[in-house]
């Protein structure tokens, strides 16, 4: 449970930081706007940063970046009547995350066999 909930906030605080970084990188406030690959980079790096134990639920972590984006567009980001689609595109492409952990699963996997560790 304490994995858990550690995962959780991590996940929560760099699903945030995604949102909030948005307008300074690429000059729009909501990054699915944008035509470039901010959004997917980030989701992706974030996925990637946020698995630092090997036993951690995929689950928990897309949960926690969904999460923090959410909590992010209703406290500091003008809410209007599309705020429904926002938040379907949301968490759609925050299941690139999960692609993100999943990279960083094989590549540890490959280090392990390389190494001769089973």
């Amino acid at each position: 449970m304490r994995q858990f909930l550690f995962s959780l906030s991590i996940s929560t605080l760099l699903g945030a930081a995604i949102l909030f970084f948005s307008p300074y990188i690429t000059g729009e406030i909501e990054p699915w706007d944008t035509e470039t690959f901010y959004y997917t980079g980030a989701l992706l790096l974030a996925g990637f940063l946020v698995l630092l134990d090997r036993h951690v639920s995929y689950e928990s972590i897309f949960i926690g970046i969904m999460l923090g984006q959410a909590i992010y567009m209703f406290t500091f980001m003008p809410v209007d009547s599309l705020v429904g689609i926002a938040l379907v595109i949301m968490a759609f492409k925050s299941l690139l995350s999960c692609v993100g952990l999943l990279l960083k699963s094989a590549i540890i996997d490959i280090l392990y066999l390389i190494k001769g560790n089973t």
